[in-house]
């Protein structure tokens, strides 16, 4: 095997590892104290975002910095494409969500309209992108130092498959919108350098489901 597959393959089981790292006392907490949802949600939401932001802070000294795990400023030109992609994508993904409706792993019927905005329009996408595409995604490609086309790939085709993984509670649907939502977040990501479109994209594809649903 070459030893380009060989490092890849190291990073993206460090990658796994980073994702328990980060998941795991968030997760911790809420089983512990078992709250209402509205405190899951926020404990699971800022505790793993909490974590992988030390993570990248200790992993930024050997990388060149925060910027390289995208945070820094994108072109405009991708944030516009973010931007033109979202709205339809996300209009065509929560028709499909609620034509084909799935039981959600919490239960969100008692959270208010502007709580639905809150967490999952602005906080979710910068802490999942940030998760995905900005820890995870940057360490297995920090491995991919190979022109291969599938070397520039494999990274966002392994975070995306990941994050329709940990969606698939909620439904195939769900998950299938998941990973295609990962895939295209994932090269605004790659071409970018920045997480600022895949936070657009993100956000728009929450909130068109927010919006559809309400």
């Amino acid at each position: 095997m070459p030893a380009v597959n060989i490092s890849i393959l190291k990073r993206a089981a460090l990658s796994l590892g980073f994702f328990v790292a980060v998941y795991a006392p968030a997760f911790a907490c809420v089983a512990l104290v078992r709250p209402q949802v509205t405190v899951v949600i926020s404990l699971i939401i800022f505790v793993s975002a909490a974590m992988a932001c030390l993570i990248i802070v200790v992993r930024a000294r050997d990388a060149g910095g925060i910027a390289a795990f995208g945070i820094r400023r994108s072109p405009h030109v991708y944030l516009a494409a973010a931007a033109v992609a979202g709205v339809p994508i996300g209009l065509g993904l929560a028709w499909l969500t609620a034509r084909y409706p799935a039981p959600t792993p919490l239960d969100l019927s008692k959270l208010r309209p502007w709580m639905i905005f809150v967490f999952f329009v602005l906080a979710a996408p910068v802490q999942e992108e940030l998760i995905f595409r900005g820890l995870l995604q940057t360490t297995i490609a920090r491995g991919a130092q190979s022109a291969a086309l599938w070397a520039k790939h494999f990274p966002v085709v392994f975070v995306a498959a990941l994050f329709g993984l940990v969606h698939l509670e909620g439904g195939a649907l769900v998950a299938a919108g998941a990973v295609l939502l990962g895939l295209i977040a994932g090269e605004l990501r790659r071409m970018s350098g920045s997480l600022a479109p895949a936070i657009l994209f993100h956000a728009l594809l929450n909130g068109a489901r927010a919006l559809w649903s309400s």
